[in-house]
């Protein structure tokens, strides 16, 4: 199977998990942190998909900027128990604004999660991931042929399944109190010894304006 093909195939199963093994590679979390009422980060993908009817191209882009996270980020580095999930809500986010000429505001994805993370979650874990990211946020065909090629030989259906999986988050998990382990008190890792010095550096792209315009700064 080809880039080409593998784009133009409906979101399946193999993606998710694709994309689920992707963004747990990006930082460790500790079993002492685990949540047991989030839901596994499969059925946060799941649900996403199922809420914004995304596309192929869009939802595998989310896995360049993951592979890129993982580069940036420290070996110490260590997550809470929703880290994984604001990771890669993040990134598909920015893969959204970055790649679709209409894309969701921030509070229309605070409504994807039911209720998991609020306005504030989503404005800082996006905000974060810029900065971690230097502002790097184009790719290219070679990007996206690099970090997808485990999934050019896993058979993918003619039909998306997700329409088998329920698209709501369980509903305790909606309106999530400050103190629980989703709340905004939360970075998007909790040890950063190494990146301080990195983003020190980073220099955002030309036309800052309209990018900052953009991402709603």
């Amino acid at each position: 199977m080809s880039l080409y093909s593998l784009l133009r195939e409906p979101v399946s199963q193999p993606m998710v998990r694709f994309l689920a093994d992707a963004t747990r590679s990006v930082v460790h979390t500790p079993a002492r942190h685990a949540d047991p009422k989030l839901p596994s980060l499969e059925q946060f993908i799941n649900a996403l998909v199922e809420q914004t009817h995304v596309y192929t191209p869009t939802l595998l882009t989310a896995a360049v900027y993951l592979a890129r996270l993982h580069k940036v980020l420290p070996g110490d580095a260590q997550g809470v128990g929703s880290t994984a999930h604001r990771i890669f809500l993040a990134c598909l986010i920015l893969s959204a604004k970055n790649h679709n000429d209409s894309s969701p505001l921030n509070r229309h994805w605070t409504k994807y999660t039911d209720g998991l993370f609020t306005l504030e979650d989503v404005n800082l874990m996006e905000r974060q991931l810029l900065q971690l990211l230097q502002w790097n946020v184009r790719v290219s065909d070679d990007d996206l042929a690099r970090t997808l090629a485990p999934l050019y030989a896993v058979p993918t259906p003619t039909a998306s399944p997700l329409h088998t999986v329920t698209s709501k988050l369980p509903s305790k998990l909606r309106n999530a109190s400050a103190s629980s382990v989703a709340s905004s008190t939360h970075t998007l890792v909790e040890s950063q010894p190494a990146l301080s010095v990195q983003q020190t550096k980073a220099s955002p792209p030309s036309r800052l304006d309209a990018l900052m315009a953009r991402y709603g700064f």
